[in-house]
């Protein structure tokens, strides 16, 4: 993984032209075979790796350290009712549980993405819970570095020295070998306005398991971590990860910055909450807090 780290926000435009110039430099290296435009996620302090929220909701609640592909699918078809009947958000050709099960032993020869992509629901409701909360194995990223870097710097973590931005560039040759496979969802699917707002992508990361033989067979998944996937030496694959430092004494310049290209949290989230915050960030972070003595 290359690693770029910048002294101030000033440089944040320059870091990003240095990874499209890796880009080109890979490309060259490789005969010309093209790497796809980078996407970018941010994070909050610089010793945060990839992890999806599915790794980091309940870690002590769960009775298992892993969780498959079937398992997390039953937990949110059972959550289907409740989350139609609340929103009023209907995925009426969303497979029930046992029905993706026989469509998981019967395309067992396929790729994971191949049964998803001919089931375009499944993915429709799998960003719609990711985009609320619901633990997801998604990982999500942004086709904007400025984008990912509001979120870097909107959540950053209270201790952190520095903020963080994973650029991915994905070779076009598909990033699978016999025990995991990665891929990415995205851009144009029909689901929740913050996926456009966020102009996000999606990757997942899962190693097939297989159970049994003949009838008894039953096909599976497993979830695998991100960053032990993207980081693993393929002397066959040229994807490019970099990871972008950036102090953290640069949260009010660059929030600030951010603000005025109408990159905050209600231009990317549109909800009351988003909007009161952005308000109360341009009064008492880039106004100050001056004092008035009586």
């Amino acid at each position: 993984m290359e690693e770029i780290e910048i002294v101030s926000w000033s440089q944040f435009g320059e870091a990003v032209n240095r990874i499209d110039q890796l880009r080109a430099t890979t490309e060259k290296q490789h005969g010309g075979r093209p790497l796809v435009k980078a996407i970018f996620r941010g994070v909050g302090n610089s010793h945060w790796g990839l992890s999806t929220t599915l790794e980091r909701s309940f870690p002590m609640e769960r009775s298992a350290p892993v969780v498959t592909l079937s398992g997390y699918y039953r937990k949110i078809s059972t959550s289907q009712p409740a989350v139609e009947t609340m929103t009023g958000n209907k995925w009426e050709d969303l497979p029930d549980w046992q029905t993706f099960q026989r469509m998981l032993n019967e395309q067992a020869e396929e790729w994971i993405d191949s049964l998803l992509e001919k089931n375009v629901a499944i993915y429709r409701y799998l960003v719609y819970l990711r985009h609320h909360g619901f633990p997801s194995p998604l990982l999500d990223w942004t086709a904007s570095p400025y984008v990912a870097a509001l979120f870097a710097f909107d959540s950053m973590d209270k201790d952190a020295e520095q903020v963080a931005l994973y650029a991915y560039l994905q070779d076009t040759i598909h990033l699978s070998a016999a025990d995991e496979h990665f891929f990415m969802v995205g851009p144009y699917l029909r689901t929740h306005p913050r996926h456009y707002l966020q102009q996000s992508r999606y990757s997942l990361c899962v190693s097939l398991r297989v159970e049994g033989s003949g009838e008894n067979r039953r096909v599976d998944y497993l979830f695998c971590p991100h960053e032990q996937v993207l980081t693993r030496d393929r002397q066959s694959n040229t994807d490019l990860l970099v990871k972008l430092k950036i102090p953290a004494s640069e949260r009010r310049a660059a929030l600030e910055q951010l603000d005025s290209m109408n990159i905050n949290p209600f231009s990317l989230f549109g909800s009351e909450e988003s909007l009161i915050r952005t308000v109360a960030r341009r009064e008492c972070l880039f106004k100050g807090w001056p004092v008035v003595l009586s």
